[in-house]
């Protein structure tokens, strides 16, 4: 299925260009790739996304046992005590890691909630959750590509949008409402002469990932591709 859907927006659980875990939003559905294993959710049947935190069970039960027989073997001289202590000491290590709550994407669907733990909550995790949740459980998904209007004028009967800055930077910036509004109200652009096309990433034909721009820790969504004419669903000239 992964191979015939568009990709609206992708990003990476662990590590980037990690391929066995990764989180995409298709046109159709969620899909979660969690240590090389597909998990696919239908949107229509998605309930809730958020972030939480969890316990790890297995090491929480494993060191809560082994721990107290361990110590318990050892005052009872059954054993070599030596390696009872490093099952002691083992045991505690894995009881404690239990005990440490850790982060996890939950995707709750119209059957249960599923956890997928997360080595940490990165900036581009969390952006990637807001625009999820917005296209699956608000429809609030646009996105906006600023170019110079001369530009404009010499590409706007082609099928496909190919600006400049595609060929120089690989991908195409896209802002968000607020990103566009702060671009609006800087004083040291020209103050016209551009043109603003409201973009729906639902119907791009490229990988959109969210990534820090030059010289902050803010996330742009950023279009990996030529953007194609029927994203487009309307402009402003500036």
């Amino acid at each position: 299925m992964a191979d015939v859907e568009q990709t609206i927006a992708i990003v990476y659980l662990q590590h980037a260009e990690d391929k066995d875990n990764k989180c995409m939003l298709t046109s159709e559905r969620l899909m979660v790739v969690y240590k090389g294993r597909l998990h696919s959710f239908d949107r229509a049947h998605l309930k809730d996304l958020y972030f939480s935190r969890r316990r790890l069970l297995l090491p929480l039960v494993a060191g809560g046992v082994s721990a107290p027989l361990s110590l318990l073997a050892i005052f009872m001289n059954l054993y070599n005590p030596w390696p009872l202590m490093f099952v002691f000491f083992l045991g505690l290590a894995l009881f404690y890691l239990g005990l440490q709550q850790h982060p996890v994407l939950t995707v709750k669907d119209t059957v249960k909630e599923h956890d997928f733990f997360l080595e940490e909550l990165t900036a581009n995790l969390k952006a990637f959750l807001s625009f999820a949740r917005q296209t699956v459980f608000h429809g609030e998904s646009l996105l906006y590509l600023v170019l110079p209007l001369e530009e404009w004028q010499k590409m706007k009967r082609e099928a496909v949008i190919d600006p400049p800055q595609l060929k120089e930077q690989g991908f195409l910036r896209l802002l968000n409402p607020s990103q566009l509004q702060r671009w609006k109200a800087q004083k040291h652009r020209p103050s016209s002469g551009w043109i603003v096309l409201h973009v729906d990433p639902l119907k791009v034909q490229a990988d959109i990932r969210f990534e820090k721009s030059d010289g902050n820790d803010e996330l742009i969504a950023n279009l990996y591709g030529k953007l194609s004419r029927e994203a487009i669903l309307h402009h402003e000239i500036i």
